[in-house]
């Protein structure tokens, strides 16, 4: 895999807002061909222009083709993955003191992405011939449809730092079908304990798990998790708003114990009970709803790079990867710059920048390059 570093680091990084890291991570995931006619800063100019107003490649690139630009995103999904968490640790280590002035948080959270492409049929008379590269396709494909129309979806588990008033997401990992998760989240966290102190790590329901819970407690990590209400919470329920903690409460079939955390408040005249499991010691336990509120921070992070999320025609699990992945570098970057206009007003700055470095080089001129032009004239005169 050729590495186009050369390119990308000449733009002005006083003027651009895209920070280094989503210029480290394009340079080191966008191969250099030898002859190539598109250098790879015209590579990362289609896909920025693509993440605004949440177009697909295709629909943005002419010259440079979609098959041009899918062709130059020369990675995988190990190495994807293992260069956002490196980055994600840096970070870390850069902040390290100012993390220590405030309270951060860790939010631990599953994201989906629609698939729209074939699935196994397990009836024999009708099941269709899967080429190699759609059995490794079907490796990542989960049964959930977010959307209608759907036949399945990837899968996505984010780590994100909730510090102060910021949010940043420090590392992905594409799921496969079936494939569980623990243990990776238990060594992550403990990789994140040795680079920032952090209050407790927050789950929703979809973690809910009586051997997870156990390793977390085994591991002394402080967690809160989003209890499933059972028949058996509703009976303890009363028509109270006081929180009670239930100590030793058993959890599934296994029968491991934990401190059950119940409680009811009122929002918009509506009564709401929740029920949490939690290692952490509370002199007031409602304060384990006040502290779960922070975990909606990782909901508004997924729903900001919904309007910036790179649409591309294609299954191939290493781009779809690589297209959420810069979604949250450009998110990543927004935060640091201390959230000046909106996201989606951030990457058309960026853009703008990419643009003026190209004119400014003589990389490529306009005649060449054939975004099409209403978009384009956009640009220009904005600049």
């Amino acid at each position: 895999m050729g590495h186009g570093v050369s390119h990308i680091p000449h733009v002005d990084m006083i003027r651009q807002p895209i920070d280094k890291y989503a210029i480290s991570f394009a340079a080191k995931n966008i191969s250099e061909k030898v002859n190539a006619t598109y250098s790879i800063t015209m590579i990362l100019m289609v896909l920025v222009a693509a993440s605004y107003g949440c177009h697909s490649v295709n629909s943005k690139a002419i010259n440079p083709d979609a098959d041009t630009v899918f062709y130059r995103i020369n990675t995988s999904i190990r190495i994807l993955e293992n260069q956002l968490w490196k980055q994600g640790l840096q970070f870390l280590r850069e902040k390290r003191r100012k993390l220590a002035k405030v309270r951060s948080y860790i939010i631990v959270d599953e994201t989906y992405e629609s698939y729209t492409g074939k699935l196994r049929n397990k009836e024999k008379k009708h099941k269709e011939l899967l080429t190699k590269d759609e059995k490794k396709i079907l490796r990542y494909i989960h049964k959930y449809k977010p959307e209608k129309g759907d036949t399945g979806s990837y899968k996505y588990l984010v780590f994100a730092i909730v510090y102060g008033n910021k949010r940043r997401v420090l590392r992905v990992k594409a799921v496969k079908r079936k494939e569980k998760c623990d243990r990776f989240i238990i060594k992550t966290l403990q990789a994140l304990e040795k680079e920032a102190s952090y209050e407790c790590v927050l789950f929703d329901r979809g973690f809910y798990d009586g051997l997870f819970i156990e390793e977390l407690k085994r591991n002394k990590i402080p967690f809160i998790v989003r209890a499933r209400i059972s028949n058996y919470m509703k009976k303890i329920f009363g028509f109270y708003s006081e929180w009670k903690c239930y100590r030793d409460f058993e959890i599934g079939e296994h029968k491991i114990k934990g401190n059950l955390v119940l409680g009811v408040d009122f929002a918009e005249g509506k009564r709401a009970k929740w029920a949490f499991i939690t290692n952490i010691e509370f002199e007031n336990w409602y304060k384990v709803r006040k502290l779960y509120r922070k975990r909606w921070n990782i909901e508004n992070v997924f729903k900001a790079t919904d309007g910036i999320q790179l649409r591309a025609q294609t299954n191939n699990p290493v781009t779809r990867l690589f297209c959420v992945c810069l979604s949250f570098l450009f998110y990543n970057a927004w935060q640091s710059k201390n959230k000046r206009g909106t996201l989606l007003n951030f990457v058309m700055n960026a853009l703008e920048s990419i643009f003026e470095f190209i004119a400014r080089t003589g990389e490529f001129y306009r005649d060449k390059l054939k975004l099409n032009l209403p978009f384009w004239d956009r640009i220009v005169s904005s600049l």
